[in-house]
């Protein structure tokens, strides 16, 4: 493993150090995991609180998953209901959405370490996540919630490397964000379209497809897939059955764009076709 690898893995550690107890706010995704896993290393089982949240712009799937990763690391672990869904400026969905999203989390997450005497509260956010146009990283500044694996520089491919060498699950799985980031900015974040939205991927994935996303355009919906699984859409079986599962789902139309899954995806151009035409173009 690369040198300057171990170097920030160890800031990591020695900042996890500075604490008697910490509260990890774990998604159940690869960097959340490798935060809890260090945090279980450096101060042990009894010293680290793994938190998750619940609403319903979080998939099932995806809770499923981190009550089942925390279980395999034997993390003390609870599921918190947040209400961000109910609050009108995150249902409004502007750009502010995440910040809105993320203190509603973090100050939940502060009551419950104040009433178990935890000092700290910790996230999973990375190297990479640094950009000062990220609501969710304002929103974690101004609570004052700590990112050791971010303090420490580590990037993605860094994190995924260094959970790989762990044997940590989850080490390739494919990034993901919460249901309401599907939806455009400007248009309403609803529970019905989130559980569209939901029902939507879930079937997706069921087909064999791992890196999936269907942006909710009210009654259009847009597929990204993997770059390299968009040629899966040339079959006219797997056309058919997925534009069928959305149309059951209440879209009346449905594409898929060319270019595959793309970060942010929901509020950029597309290069997108129907599935219809598919074939005729």
């Amino acid at each position: 493993m690369d040198p300057k690898l171990y170097a920030k893995r160890d800031r990591a550690a020695a900042i996890l150090r500075g604490w008697e107890r910490v509260l990890v706010a774990f998604s159940g995704g690869v960097d959340s995991t490798l935060l809890a896993r260090m945090a279980l290393d450096v101060l042990g089982p009894s010293r680290v609180l793994a938190v998750t949240a619940d609403s319903p712009s979080i998939a099932r799937d995806d809770l499923e998953a981190a009550v089942r990763t925390a279980a395999q690391l034997g993390l003390e672990h609870l599921v918190v209901r947040t209400e961000e869904v109910d609050d009108p400026v995150y249902r409004a969905n502007t750009p502010g959405r995440c910040y809105i999203c993320k203190q509603t989390l973090f100050i939940a997450l502060e009551v419950l370490a104040s009433t178990r005497g935890i000092p700290a509260v910790l996230y999973g956010a990375i190297g990479d996540d640094r950009s000062e146009d990220r609501p969710g990283e304002q929103a974690a500044r101004a609570r004052g919630v700590r990112a050791p694996l971010q303090e420490a520089g580590l990037e993605k491919w860094e994190v995924r490397e260094l959970a790989r060498a762990l044997g940590l699950p989850n080490w390739d799985r494919p990034q993901n964000a919460c249901l309401s980031s599907r939806i455009p900015h400007g248009q309403d974040v609803t529970a019905a379209k989130l559980r569209q939205v939901e029902a939507a991927e879930s079937f997706l994935r069921a087909q064999g497809f791992r890196q999936v996303r269907v942006r909710h355009e009210g009654a259009h919906a847009r597929i990204e897939v993997g770059e390299e699984e968009v040629r899966r859409f040339a079959d006219a079986r797997v056309r058919q059955s997925v534009a069928a599962e959305l149309e059951r789902l209440g879209f009346q139309t449905v594409g898929v764009d060319r270019r595959g899954y793309r970060a942010g995806g929901a509020n950029a151009a597309a290069d997108e076709v129907l599935l219809t035409a598919i074939g005729t173009c």
